[in-house]
């Protein structure tokens, strides 16, 4: 058993690890006391989008995916598998199997979502050593009522495996709750990188990106020019380089 970022790993056989990551929401839906008004299908589908980015980013495969829903079945239960499987079809996982359970024995005022993916990996995960790197930003931070604005603007999943297999890319990250600055962070951690924080400092690096509304690229400098090419709305982020002893 492992964690490798916000995933559990569990190796089964020595070619095959299971992945296991998740998600949740609450307070978003379509129930009296919710924060914000959303259909309860875009609550499931951007809940499950998150271990979908996660596990892809990553380089496993989904093998199925377990709902925890807070609600009763009828209506919001049956709305919230809907909204899953809108989503695998978007992902490109259509016949995925779903399994979970809702709460159909008390009367619940708050729409609440909880998604977990097992996934299977046939390698250990490294990413590629280099010791000079430039993390791109791919997407826009949006959540809440910006993210429901912008909608289509959201990065796809066919963009992610577009990035995923560019030349010189040596590590992808969806953000999160916790912004960009933390994800860079993970980024150089992870990779055995360095970097100037301060550079950091500007608000937008901070904010929530919600349901992965971007996505990270770590990218090989001595690539970096070809990737811009191929992805021009790509926004340089930060220069990481090798840690000097």
């Amino acid at each position: 058993m492992g964690q490798y970022r916000d995933l559990t790993l569990l190796r089964i056989a020595p070619d095959k690890t299971l992945v296991v990551a998740c998600d949740s929401s609450a307070g978003v839906g379509e129930k009296p006391l919710d924060n914000v008004r959303t259909p309860t299908e875009t609550v499931a589908a951007f809940s499950l989008r998150v271990p979908l980015l996660e596990l892809l980013c990553y380089g496993a495969t989904p093998l199925m995916v377990i709902d925890t829903l807070g609600n009763e079945m009828q209506p919001t239960g049956a709305a919230a598998i809907r909204g899953l499987k809108q989503e695998l079809a978007r992902a490109g996982y259509a016949d995925l199997p779903i399994n979970g359970s809702t709460e159909d024995n008390m009367v619940t005022q708050t729409t609440s979502v909880g998604v977990t993916v097992v996934a299977k990996s046939t390698s250990h995960r490294i990413s590629d050593r280099v010791d000079q790197a430039e993390v791109y930003q791919i997407g826009v931070p949006y959540v809440g009522e910006a993210l429901l604005a912008h909608f289509d603007e959201v990065v796809s999943y066919e963009t992610v495996r577009q990035i995923k297999q560019c030349p010189g890319v040596v590590d992808l990250i969806p953000v999160g709750s916790q912004g960009i600055a933390h994800e860079v962070a993970e980024l150089a951690r992870t990779s055995r990188l360095e970097y100037d924080s301060k550079q950091l400092d500007r608000p937008v690096y901070h904010q929530s990106a919600g349901p992965s509304t971007v996505i990270l690229a770590l990218v090989s400098t001595s690539a970096a020019s070809h990737f811009e090419t191929l992805f021009p709305t790509a926004t340089p982020v930060i220069h990481l380089q090798a840690v000097n002893y």
